[in-house]
């Protein structure tokens, strides 16, 4: 007899492993994970602020830190933060966690090639034309959108070097010294120890650079700033983030991640919001309905929006508007904003201190 899964999750990054991370909650059913790179896709590493929803994330972090910094050409702005620590976890390591136990779960190393619903039941086609079945479906796969629009796009090395340079207790989130030329682009610096550092090349732009010109920034940025003109590359990640609102899958699934809008949309931070949005899923029975609920509150969407357009307009204004955001906010208030959870008197502060003149055309635009 065909088995019939209670629960098929389609797409086992952050979403998905967050999904089978709970699936306890759901008494004796039974759960099938599907996903082609289940057990080759790259280690890579999440960042996050400690939020009350961000326990597990936090039981399982690699690092934290409790001081970051955002860097321009002429300035230095410090964060601290005792209640809010930045955090970092592998995904290695979430993985693990999320899958251990396998005893009501199976894993499937295949794509989906088509989904179709027969008398209540989905009928999943692999694209080894082999069929499975269950009772629903938990889709975290992300998908190509068909419209222009922003990205946020990167390539990061881990690198151990010879010296203790780095300063291991505070994060760098960006420092804006380095090529302006093509968007908005930055360095993010996570300091493993005083000798081993993630360096990543990130952009905000519409278009995607090869492999060789994050490289050489990141050549460029530890030649000038630190002296390096040797290390060790331990590791490589890279990706491509959509930044702007995405709306609302229209099908029958139960839709989690940054397909279905836990992703903030003006940063790319993800992992925290996902977590929220798998809470409130579990939490509040959404399941049940499959009435999965947007982490985001609309003010938020909003100001997103009018954020984004800025960005879109006039890149070297987006670098003064970090910049404005550091010296208006301290460490609480930046990683509550950064996190969703601002409350109305942080928004004012916000939006009293931007530029009037790019953020009002932006909003009337």
């Amino acid at each position: 007899m065909q088995t019939i899964f209670d629960y098929a999750v389609i797409g086992v990054g952050a979403a998905g492993l967050s999904f089978l991370k709970e699936r306890h909650q759901l008494i004796n059913k039974k759960f099938i994970a599907i996903d082609k790179n289940i057990h080759i896709q790259k280690n890579h590493i999440f960042g996050f602020w400690n939020m009350p929803w961000t326990k597990e994330l936090t039981r399982h972090s690699h690092k934290h830190w409790n001081a970051w910094s955002i860097i321009s050409q002429d300035e230095e702005i410090s964060f601290y933060s005792e209640k809010h620590k930045y955090e970092i976890l592998y995904l290695d390591k979430w993985k693990n966690e999320s899958l251990k136990s396998e005893r009501d779960l199976v894993i499937c190393q295949n794509n989906v090639r088509t989904i179709n619903k027969k008398n209540k039941i989905f009928e999943i086609t692999l694209d080894n034309d082999d069929v499975c079945y269950a009772h629903n479906i938990v889709d975290s796969r992300s998908t190509k959108l068909d419209r222009k629009y922003l990205k946020q796009h990167f390539l990061g090395q881990t690198i151990k070097v010879k010296n203790d340079i780095f300063d291991e207790n505070k994060l760098v989130l960006m420092d804006f010294r380095v090529d302006q030329s093509k968007g908005i682009h930055f360095i993010y610096l996570v300091p493993f120890a005083k000798n081993k550092a993630l360096i990543e090349s990130t952009m905000f732009s519409f278009n995607e650079e090869n492999d060789e010109w994050y490289i050489k920034a990141i050549e460029n940025y530890l030649y000038k700033f630190y002296n390096l003109k040797e290390w060790t590359v331990l590791d490589e990640e890279k990706g491509s983030i959509p930044m702007t609102v995405i709306d609302e899958p229209k099908n029958d699934f139960i839709n989690i991640g940054t397909m279905s809008g836990a992703m903030k949309p003006s940063s790319g931070y993800a992992m925290s919001f996902i977590q929220k949005q798998i809470s409130d899923l579990f939490q509040n029975d959404l399941i049940i309905n499959k009435n999965i609920t947007n982490p985001h509150k609309k003010i938020d969407l909003w100001m997103d929006k009018v954020f984004l357009k800025v960005l879109e307009a006039d890149s070297i204004m987006a670098i003064d508007v970090f910049i404005k955001l550091g010296k208006i906010l301290n460490g609480d208030e930046f990683a509550l904003f950064m996190s969703g959870q601002a409350n109305m008197l942080i928004r004012l502060k916000i939006i009293f201190k931007m530029p009037k003149k790019p953020f009002l055309k932006a909003l009337f635009h």
